[in-house]
């Protein structure tokens, strides 16, 4: 005897002419944080918005330029300090602190921003803003771009290490003190250091957000020769 199979529930559709370009990218930055980049389409976003595929192309041509509106939303909430106003070092952590917190609650953002050319006012006004307070803070101009890449290479690595760890500890309970107990499981003669300082280790690796201002406040004084 054959089952049937139960009745699939309707699509709950959107009233009409209530479509437009800010719900479309509300949808997609919900989209890309929940599901990532290799669940982003066109159809996707079209079911998440409870429509057909071709009201989202009448917003937009195609995923390429979705996808920069998407980057430019996100970008908008990094906060630019105003200019020439306080110490270049504050305003320079100020920006990159900003950077960080986008990248750790968005971390689709990383990949559609590095995936793609610079583009845009607000990606650009970033750059801009901080080659600028590098430039202000006494840095020559090649010492000035190779800060910068440094700040984002900083910044970038710690807000991938802090979303795998928020996600690995959403996964499992424990972590830290599995962590804990295959460190100082360890023969001690082969690796002294990681046995000795393994309640540290396990401990740091939660910290996140605590962990960046740490490494943020001495990599900024050190570019600047503070």
């Amino acid at each position: 005897m054959t089952t049937a199979r139960p009745a699939r529930s309707p699509r709950r559709r959107v009233p009409r002419n209530t479509l437009n370009p800010d719900r479309i990218l509300d949808a997609a930055v919900t989209l890309l944080d929940r599901d990532g980049t290799e669940a982003f389409t066109m159809r996707a976003l079209a079911e998440e918005l409870g429509v057909g595929t071709m009201a989202v192309y009448s917003h937009f041509r195609g995923k390429d330029e979705l996808s920069d509106a998407v980057a430019q939303r996100l970008l908008a909430e990094v906060e630019l300090p105003v200019t020439g106003v306080g110490d270049p070092g504050d305003r320079i952590t100020e920006v990159v602190r900003s950077l960080y917190r986008l990248f750790s609650e968005h971390p689709s953002a990383l990949q559609l921003l590095t995936s793609r050319p610079m583009r845009g006012d607000e990606q650009i006004a970033v750059t801009d803003q901080l080659l600028g307070l590098l430039r202000s803070a006494g840095l020559g101009r090649t010492e000035a771009v190779r800060a910068y890449v440094a700040l984002m290479q900083y910044t970038v690595g710690a807000a991938v290490w802090t979303t795998r760890s928020r996600r690995r500890c959403e996964r499992e309970e424990g972590v830290g003190e599995r962590i804990k107990k295959r460190l100082t499981a360890l023969p001690p003669d082969s690796y002294p250091s990681l046995t000795d300082l393994a309640p540290e280790l396990s401990a740091v690796g939660n910290m996140g957000p605590v962990q960046f201002e740490y490494g943020l406040g001495r990599l900024v004084r050190g570019l600047l020769g503070r």
